[in-house]
Order: structure tokens, then C-alpha cells, then sequence
């Protein structure tokens, strides 16, 4: 490759940046309180990956593998920002995760967890595990998307491949033989007592699902108080996470507007399908497929402003998609401007950072075939 044709390189480029693009995407979306430092160590972690694409090795992506690219992307933001609407990445973000530092070659030269780090993260992994399955399955048999958030947390603790498959597999235990192995620190057991009710309250909430968290949450310690207030917040975030996702699926039909169909189509529900809640998602999504023009009326100035640089990253990623040209890219940063007016936000910082993200790993591997 290094001796080859120009063209080649271009093509070599090109599909690096689709890839790095639909990473910039997901990246926005999870949440993270500081997008510039999330995006530094998130490039780290998917080198290696950026560097196979150019060598020809096909990988999982958005829009044709959206199961196996999802696993692969919790796994690489699990250590720096994982995603806040995902059931039990509070106990991820209380560092129950082995995957720490860099990935592939990398790794060899970044510390590795300790064999006590191994065994904690073993310990409270699996117990989190069947927590959420049990709560998931307290109102019927497990369906594909209660599978696949049980699989999103496996593949955010980085547990071994043959714990974590023996861990999907299970079937689900009853309240009652959900004991934790040992103490709990706080700050665990209120993030596992807190995904239960956000795996609950995702769709409908289900008073046998109640039972179950109820009877874990006694288990761990939980109050009254905490108890009902935990509901409370679980409540207003849904609502609230129900507005910060049709913003981002407005504002990726937005943008890509002279795509549909298409690619503004194509983007907008598989996002959608991602971030929105379960509860709410017919509603976010009938619009997409009819078809129907998106009307920017300020409807989402009141999302926190968290939300609103998720919804700018994950417009400009979905902007760059194409790879567009310049000419291109002066129509798409009219139309993402727009977006940001209409939030009520500046939205130059955010878009520089996606394009510096993009350009910086792009660039990386181009010098790696000089």
C-alpha cells in the first residue's frame, strides 16, 4: 500500500474517515462532560482500529452490523465516558471495567488491571448482570433489545470472552436469590439500584419490576427515601432523555435533509433507535419514516446543555458522513448553524472539535503510509 497509486491512498482514506466518522458520532452521543478530552482518549483506544481499516480488515459498522458495532463501541468508551441512557453504566462509570488504557498493541505498553482489580470487577460485574436481567425479565420472556442491553454491559466490563458468554447466557434468577457477593461500596450499590429503575422505566413501567427493585434494593441498603426518590429521577430523565433525542433526530434529518431517502434517513433511526427511550420511540421515529420535513421551532432549547452539545456532535458526525467536498460542507455548516440557533446555543466549539477529532486520526494513519 505504501507504494501505491494516489487513488488508492484516497480510497484507503476514505473509508478510515467513514469509520472514524460514525466513532465522532457515537462519541457525541454518551454524555461525556468534556468532549475534547473524551474525544483525545477514545482516538487512542480505537487506533488500532483505524489502522486494520486501512489495511483492508473489514469491521463492524452502523448501518450494517448495528449489533456487533454497538458491543464494539460501548466496549472502547466504557473507561472514559460511558453511556448515561443505558441501563447500569453507573456502575461502569464507578470503575466496574477491565478495560483500561489502550487496545491492541497499545495495550503492551499500558498498565493492566491487578489481579484484585480482575476479581472485583468479576464480582460486581456478574452480580449487576443478573441484576438487570432479573429486573428485565420480571414482565415477560427477554426480547431482542432487553438481550442487547445485557450484552452492552458485558461488553463494558471487559470480562473475559468465556465469563462473559457463560453471564449472557443465564437465565434469570428471582429477587430472592439475588444476594450481592460480599460488601458493597455506596456509591456501587446506588448505581446498580439506579439502573434497575432506568432499565424499568425505559418502556412501561411494570409493578413486577417494581418488586424486583424493591427487594434488591433492600438487599443493598436502600432506604424509603432514596427509594422513591430514585423513581422520581428515573421519571423526569426519561422525559427529559425523550426531548434530547428527538433533537438529534431532527437534527440529522436537518442536515442531511437533500438525503432522504438515504442516508438522512438511514442515520437519523439508527440513532434514534439508540437513544431514544423505548417508551417514546414509534413517536420519535414515525416521522422518519414517512418522510416528513422537519420544522425547526425551538422546541428543544429547554434540553440541558450537556444534551445539546450530544445533539451538535452527532449532527456534524452525521454531516461529515459522506466525506462530503468543500463546496458540500459550506451547504451542511449553513444547515448545522441553523440547528444550533434554534437550540439556542453557539456551535462552533463543538463542530471544531468533531472535524479536529476526525482530521487528527485520519491523518495518523496517512502518515502511517507515507
Amino acid at each position: 500500500m505504501t507504494n501505491g497509486s494516489s487513488g488508492s491512498r484516497d480510497e484507503t482514506l476514505s473509508r478510515v474517515t467513514s469509520v472514524v466518522v460514525e466513532d465522532a458520532l457515537f462519541f457525541s452521543l454518551t454524555g461525556a462532560e468534556d468532549l475534547s478530552e473524551a474525544f483525545r482518549e477514545l482516538g487512542g483506544r480505537r487506533a488500532d482500529a483505524y489502522l486494520a481499516v486501512a489495511h483492508g480488515v473489514t469491521i463492524p459498522r452502523m448501518l450494517e452490523q448495528y449489533e456487533p458495532w454497538f458491543f464494539q463501541m460501548c466496549r472502547a468508551v466504557a473507561p472514559v465516558a460511558p453511556p448515561k441512557w443505558l441501563p447500569m453504566m453507573g456502575v461502569v462509570e464507578e470503575k466496574v471495567t477491565l478495560e483500561v488504557g489502550a487496545r491492541g498493541l497499545r495495550s503492551l505498553f499500558s498498565s493492566k488491571p491487578s489481579d484484585k482489580e480482575v476479581h472485583r470487577v468479576r464480582r460486581l460485574g456478574s452480580y449487576a448482570v443478573r441484576v438487570l436481567r432479573s429486573v428485565l425479565a420480571s414482565d415477560g420472556a427477554l426480547d431482542v433489545e432487553e438481550q442487547r442491553m445485557i450484552g452492552a454491559f458485558l461488553a463494558s466490563i471487559g470480562l473475559p470472552e468465556a465469563d462473559a458468554s457463560a453471564l449472557y447466557h443465564e437465565v434469570a434468577l428471582s429477587a430472592s436469590d439475588l444476594d450481592p457477593y460480599g460488601e458493597l461500596d455506596t456509591p456501587v450499590a446506588r448505581a446498580i439500584v439506579r439502573g434497575m429503575w432506568l432499565a424499568a422505566a425505559l418502556d412501561t413501567l411494570d409493578p413486577r419490576e417494581e418488586q424486583v427493585i424493591r427487594a434488591v434494593a433492600t438487599k443493598l441498603g436502600t432506604n424509603a427515601e432514596e427509594f422513591e426518590n430514585g423513581r422520581a429521577h428515573v421519571q423526569k430523565y426519561v422525559d427529559m432523555r425523550r426531548l434530547a433525542g428527538l433533537a438529534i433526530v431532527d437534527g440529522i434529518r436537518h442536515v442531511l435533509s437533500d438525503r432522504e431517502p438515504g442516508t438522512g434517513i438511514q442515520l437519523a433511526a439508527a440513532v434514534g433507535t439508540m437513544v431514544l427511550p423505548r417508551r417514546y420511540r414509534d413517536e420519535g421515529l414515525a416521522h422518519v419514516g414517512h418522510g416528513s420535513p422537519v420544522t425547526l421551532a425551538k422546541r428543544y432549547a429547554s434540553i440541558p446543555a450537556a444534551e445539546k452539545i450530544s445533539v451538535l456532535g452527532a449532527c456534524w458526525a452525521a454531516a461529515l458522513y459522506e466525506d462530503p467536498n468543500l463546496s458540500r460542507t459550506v451547504l451542511l455548516r449553513q444547515r448545522y448553524e441553523r440547528i444550533a440557533e434554534d437550540l439556542g446555543v453557539e456551535g462552533d466549539k463543538v463542530r471544531m472539535l468533531v472535524e479536529e477529532f476526525v482530521t487528527d486520526q485520519v491523518l495518523k494513519v496517512a502518515k502511517a503510509f507515507r
